[in-house]
């Protein structure tokens, strides 16, 4: 009992492990909604839950850009499947497409049904007779040979659309639709091109003639038709679903990201003056405020562990004169540049100080002592390594 209970404990744990990763969401059928309109979870993989409608086997979920359901746009879709043979009331299915924070999506749910045998046979029935139509309108009898209307590449391409377009509301349990028409159409398509009746035995009378080409004909397109006719069969012998009800949710939000922004306090040196042999520089403590390239999960890791970082050193430079250098603004130098995660609170920085060096000369005008001073703005590189506070503001619509 003491085993038993342990391996539940665990089986829970690994449950709660998998699903805490997922934050849920819960479509309302008849609102037509999610999360009773609350915006959707932004930056996690989602967990969509709800309803099953009678009779419902599958269930697609579409998410397209805001304002945008043109298929090709597409961002993701997922598929739920009935495989208990409805006796499923809810669904739930995984969505492992983070959505971006404050932004908006377009939804589209679809709703798929089981079709009955008789649906199925007059399904099958259509297809294969609008392959066959295809092929009698692009195959032809001319002199001793038959003629493609198009090359076999692009009558193969044309069967695949046709069928395509054909299933494109319906499903199946297992996933797979017709596959496309293989390398053996296309051959028999060749076969068909190359025919030469000139070089079969010839009959006697003209009459005879013709009838012995449109029976060899008829026997060559009878040959492509069962190869397709096969073909068909053989996927549209599974189980299908065609879609009952499609709901479209527009333009659904996602939750604010917080705004956020950093203390930063560290030590890093400037360079003043000089060469690798004799170089000037100040060194000084700082402190400043930065702000992420990337507030987001989603975003490239460079953006994610980077920020813009501003502020002041906390002492005045001299360089080797002693000239006095501080800032132009603040009597205090200025700083701006870029600071780099290397751990979880230490910072790399670098970036350039913007500095006023103050320069004294002095004059004799008639035996008097006259002072001048002159102030210059520099830019000089800096580089300096800090630990930082991290900081967050809501900010709304």
């Amino acid at each position: 009992m003491k085993k038993l209970s342990l391996v539940l404990v665990a089986t829970m744990g690994m449950l709660c492990s998998v699903f805490s990763q997922y934050a849920s969401v819960n479509f309302d059928l008849e609102k037509n909604y999610f999360n009773e309109g609350q915006p959707l979870p932004a930056e996690k993989n989602l967990m969509f839950t709800g309803l099953v409608p009678e009779g419902i086997d599958i269930i697609e979920i579409n998410i397209f850009p805001s304002k945008s359901k043109n298929e090709n746009n597409r961002l993701y879709q997922a598929a739920w499947k009935d495989f208990d043979n409805s006796t499923n009331t809810n669904f739930s299915l995984a969505v492992n497409y983070p959505l971006r924070a404050s932004d908006n999506y377009d939804f589209r749910l679809d709703f798929f049904r089981k079709i009955s045998a008789k649906e199925q046979q007059e399904l099958k029935d259509r297809m294969v007779e609008m392959a066959n139509a295809y092929l009698n309108a692009n195959i032809s009898i001319k002199g001793n040979s038959m003629t493609l209307a198009k090359s076999e590449k692009k009558m193969v391409a044309d069967l695949n659309e046709l069928v395509q377009q054909a299933l494109r509301e319906y499903r199946t349990q297992d996933g797979i639709s017709l596959e496309e028409f293989s390398e053996t159409i296309k051959q028999k398509l060749a076969q068909i091109e190359n025919v030469d009746f000139g070089k079969m035995p010839r009959d006697t009378s003209a009459s005879q003639e013709t009838i012995r080409r449109e029976s060899a004909a008829t026997g060559k397109m009878t040959e492509l038709e069962n190869a397709i006719t096969s073909k068909i069969h053989r996927v549209m012998d599974k189980q299908w679903s065609k879609l009952a009800t499609s709901r479209y949710v527009d333009d659904y939000e996602t939750e604010q990201k917080k705004g956020s922004f950093s203390v930063n306090v560290g030590y890093g040196g400037v360079y003043l003056d000089g060469n690798l042999n004799n170089i000037s520089y100040g060194a000084s403590p700082y402190l400043g405020l930065s702000f992420p390239l990337g507030n987001s999960t989603l975003a490239p890791k460079f953006m994610r562990n980077s920020s813009i970082t501003v502020g002041a050193f906390l002492q005045n430079f001299e360089d080797e004169t002693g000239n006095k250098i501080s800032g132009f603004i603040i009597d205090k130098p200025l700083y701006l540049g870029l600071d780099y995660k290397l751990f979880e609170f230490v910072r790399f920085n670098a970036g350039a100080a913007f500095l006023e060096k103050t320069e004294k000369t002095i004059t004799n005008e008639g035996g008097v002592d006259v002072i001048e001073t002159n102030k210059n703005v520099l830019i000089r590189p800096f580089i300096g390594i800090s630990a930082r506070i991290d900081l967050s503001i809501g900010f709304g619509k």
